[in-house]
């Protein structure tokens, strides 16, 4: 798919109207591979300047108009279609408030905070061209279920590091986001945000979530990464609630130290007895709501369940959840429905629940995600 690539005078040019180091070839590669160019400025100034530059250099179009052209013509209709660089925070606002993807140029000489820390950073134009091309054509899920009409599962990429088909250089980079997501390890982060937030940006449904959160650890103490995954991805879809969804007032022992069968046992019951949802979000907040609930793994569902069940309770309209990753036990691997009658109020401890159903279900896989999380890292660390 052909992307509309927005970029900032700074990105293009220095103070002096120079282009930096491998801007004419980007240039001349996006247009080649049938993007629209486009730069903004404030300045009525610049934008005659850089229309007399590119005239004199290129025998193609870019557009060159004022920032308000963005907040004009882009709306949800066609936000997936466009991507913006820049690097000032006024770019990273824009972005956020059309909802579109945004690339923080690590060469322009204009380096504020906020497009560092929420964009996707690159240090070179030609990282730019194979990360245009990358999101141009990038339209995969490593798992996805449709569990019911309310609710659908997804799971960034594989989490199997030991299965045969699983190379050398994916191996090597599953076990990163391991280290990254279990011990903190940062070598992998901009991989997998890389991998997240081009995924969220290109899909109607999480640009348009109300509220993002994340499912509380075994311990209740707050996994660093995946919230900050989850903080960039409230920030870039412009919601304002920063408040945790969920509140794990019990420790429970961590899943990997249950055995298998035990944990299928259980379902959503351990939880159910030691979570509550957040006083914060009162039905006034959550009902009628799209809600995202980011965990780290998905192995057969509980805790994902726990929280479905929780959130259509409260009046959620939609629940996404969505892993970083995967574990696949078996062929297909198996996600444990639950459906529960819950009373009393879950905002507090004690409330009441009843399993009305369990039943397993079966998602559908794409493996060529895993070859754009092997893309991702190539651009990243070339």
């Amino acid at each position: 798919m052909k992307k509309n690539v927005v970029l900032t005078r700074l990105t293009v040019f220095n103070e002096d109207f120079q282009m930096y180091e491998g801007i004419r070839e980007l240039l001349v590669s996006l247009n080649k591979e049938g993007h629209s160019l486009i730069v903004i400025s404030h300045s009525q100034h610049s934008i005659g300047v850089m229309n007399r530059i590119f005239r004199n250099t290129f025998d193609y179009n870019i557009t060159c108009v004022y920032r308000n052209y963005i907040r004009a013509n882009v709306d949800e209709s066609n936000a997936k279609d466009y991507v913006l660089i820049g690097s000032c925070n006024e770019d990273l606002i824009l972005a956020a408030n059309k909802r579109i993807l945004i690339i923080n140029p690590a060469w322009s000489i204009k380096q504020d905070e906020k497009p560092a820390r929420y964009g996707i950073t690159l240090n070179r134009p030609e990282q730019l061209f194979e990360a245009i091309r990358l999101i141009a054509n990038q339209n995969k899920w490593y798992f996805k279920l449709d569990v019911d009409e309310d609710t659908t599962v997804l799971a960034l990429t594989s989490a199997n590091t030991l299965n045969r088909d699983v190379i050398h250089t994916e191996r090597e980079i599953l076990e990163g986001f391991e280290g990254l997501l279990k011990a903190g390890d940062r070598r992998y982060f901009n991989t997998l945000y890389f991998h997240l937030i081009s995924g969220v940006m290109k899909n109607p449904e999480l640009r348009n979530v109300d509220i993002w959160g994340t499912f509380p650890s075994s311990s209740s103490i707050i996994n660093d990464e995946v919230e900050e995954l989850k903080e960039r991805c409230r920030y870039l879809t412009g919601r304002k609630m920063t408040q945790p969804l969920f509140i794990r007032h019990t420790p429970v022992e961590k899943s990997h130290e249950t055995a298998h069968e035990i944990r299928l046992t259980q379902g959503c019951t351990k939880h159910f007895n030691s979570i509550i949802l957040n006083p914060y979000y009162n039905s006034s907040r959550i009902r009628g709501k799209v809600v995202c609930v980011i965990d780290d793994y998905l192995t057969n569902g509980p805790s994902f369940e726990t929280a479905r069940n929780l959130l259509l309770k409260a009046g959620a309209s939609k629940v996404i959840l969505l892993a970083l990753g995967r574990y696949r036990r078996g062929v297909n691997g198996i996600y444990q429905y639950e459906v529960y009658n819950i009373t009393g109020k879950i905002t507090v401890p004690h409330y009441r629940y009843q399993l009305v159903s369990r039943r397993n279900l079966v998602g559908e896989y794409d493996t060529r995600a895993r070859d754009e999380v092997k893309r991702i890292h190539e651009i990243l660390n070339d």
